[in-house]
């Protein structure tokens, strides 16, 4: 039985809320754990990560906000997105489908193909606000589609700003709140993640009743 992706991911926001406000002295712990590992890392390991993105950037940027505040926080999130983004946007170019979809899945590709093929080049902008899109599938196919590398790093940039700013915000000010015992800024994010994740679910399956449809 294949667990959907969406389903699991709002079990472990359910999970991560309760062990909160149950235990916050091991969430606390945790905390200081993960804390002294990033710091280990520095601001270059930061930098390395966001650039390859090994998991989604909200959470690298939330975490960066925690650690190393908002300011630098931010500035490498900007500069290891772009990097990374220019990088992805430079395989999708060079390599095509075939190799991009070894790499990222393929319902991830025909998610972004979907938006590009119904409002054009102009999406990548609007589609680096959305959480639950994928930021290096909109960087891969825009060099598959072979969008003009000034348009992408234009779009990319300016879409890039808020999203950067607004979770290494988050992320300080969950980290202060850690630090002083205060949870309800987490218990709000947690709570927000989890209506996205039902809004991405209905979203989800009224998109492929109106594929199912069209077919």
């Amino acid at each position: 039985m294949r667990i959907d992706a969406k389903l699991l991911a709002s079990i472990i926001v359910i999970s991560i809320l309760i062990i909160v406000n149950i235990y916050p002295q091991i969430t606390y712990n945790l905390f200081i754990q993960l804390k002294e590992i990033v710091l280990s890392g520095g601001i270059l390991g930061f930098l390395l990560v966001m650039i390859i993105q090994s998991i989604v950037s909200e959470t690298l940027l939330l975490l960066g906000g925690a650690v190393f505040g908002l300011v630098t926080s931010f500035t490498i999130g900007i500069t290891g997105l772009m990097a990374g983004a220019l990088i992805n946007y430079a395989i999708g170019l060079k390599l095509g489908r075939t190799i991009v979809e070894k790499i990222i899945s393929r319902p991830e590709i025909e998610k972004i193909e979907r938006f590009f093929n119904k409002h054009g080049a102009k999406i990548i902008l609007a589609l680096r606000f959305i959480p639950w899109i994928s930021f290096d599938a909109i960087s891969y196919f825009s060099g598959m589609a072979n969008i003009s590398v000034k348009a992408f790093t234009a779009a990319t940039f300016l879409g890039t700003i808020p999203r950067a700013l607004f979770y290494s915000y988050l992320g300080e000010m969950i980290g202060l709140g850690f630090e002083t015992g205060e949870t309800n800024i987490l218990n709000y994010l947690l709570l927000a993640i989890l209506l996205i994740i039902i809004l991405a679910m209905i979203f989800s399956k009224r998109l492929g009743r109106e594929h199912s449809g069209e077919a």
